[in-house]
């Protein structure tokens, strides 16, 4: 496969970068206001990041829920969008839920979303825009009845949706060991009769470019496809999570050996495309904006106020 631009590659870099340490910053002010810090996704970020520079301001796209907090890379929104959105504050846009730029929300029972998601594949099919849907959910919610449905559909009729199994190993406090039979997952597309393609998902480039080309082929009418993405899960289910179900060091290991970032960074060093000054300014540029855009919500109303949200909950009755 064609290697992306050095532009694209340092863009990719920069971006993951901007992931990791705004995810950070999320989490210090939502625990400072008395907050659980919720579902993190560090370690996961380089699936959604490289989708997402693959895609067009009105493509679709869903991103596991662990990793929303790197949809300031999808085409349409900001750093202060998504940091807005995590801290319940009113932006420009919502991240999550911005039809005209292809997110429609999601839901918190996995897998439901499948069918919403497929259903914008059907409509940019009838209407021949050109747009595509990118599917992503884990490994867990992949096994959930909707996602089947979805894919039977979306053979059948040949539409342009791709379905990215981010696979971290863990399904809440199952290992996928105990509920597949399997280890490469993108084998589920043999069943629907849908190409197939496993990628290390903690490799940058290698995630672009099997991205780009699935992404590329669905958008030039060659129908769906399934993406199995491999990662890991770098902190507990949901924090706070004892995670006796995890082998002793087996996180450690991993974050030794696969962590995302500094292996692109790395790797970025060795291609000669980045320098220790480099990094280091890219490093002071990121807090810049992080902090710019923490400073930015601050001044924005609350997304909605309890008022609000019961007169649109006695309107809806």
């Amino acid at each position: 496969m064609e290697m992306p631009s050095r532009q694209i590659l340092i863009k990719l870099y920069r971006d993951l970068l901007t992931a990791r340490r705004v995810e950070t910053r999320i989490y210090e002010i939502v625990t400072s206001m008395g907050g659980s810090g919720g579902h993190r996704g560090p370690g996961e970020e380089v699936i959604p990041i490289a989708i997402c520079n693959n895609l067009r301001k009105t493509d679709c796209f869903h991103p596991n829920f662990r990793t929303g907090f790197c949809l300031f890379t999808k085409p349409g929104f900001t750093l202060t969008d998504t940091v807005a959105q995590y801290l319940g504050r009113k932006a420009d846009h919502i991240p999550w839920f911005t039809p005209e730029y292809g997110t429609m929300g999601s839901s918190g029972t996995l897998g439901e979303p499948a069918v919403k998601y497929l259903g914008a594949a059907v409509a940019n099919s009838i209407k021949k825009t050109g747009d595509v849907t990118v599917f992503v959910q884990g490994d867990g919610a992949a096994n959930r009845a909707p996602t089947h449905e979805a894919m039977v559909v979306a053979a059948a009729w040949k539409l342009p949706i791709i379905f990215v199994i981010q696979n971290n190993r863990y399904g809440m406090g199952t290992a996928m060991e105990k509920v597949y039979t399997i280890d490469d997952l993108s084998l589920r597309g043999v069943g629907y009769g849908m190409p197939h393609e496993r990628v290390d998902g903690n490799d940058m480039i290698a995630m672009y470019q099997v991205a780009k080309k699935h992404i590329d082929r669905a958008r030039n009418g060659g129908g769906p496809s399934v993406i199995a993405a491999d990662t890991y899960r770098m902190r507990a289910h949901y924090e706070g999570d004892p995670q006796i179900y995890r082998p002793d060091g087996q996180m450690e290991e991993w974050q030794k050996t696969k962590d995302p970032l500094p292996r692109y960074q790395k790797q970025l060093t060795e291609m000669g495309l980045l320098t220790e000054s480099g990094i280091n300014k890219l490093e002071e540029e990121v807090a810049a904006e992080i902090d710019a855009a923490a400073e930015a919500v601050k001044d924005l109303p609350p997304y909605r106020t309890y008022d609000e949200f019961e007169k649109t909950a006695i309107a809806e009755l």
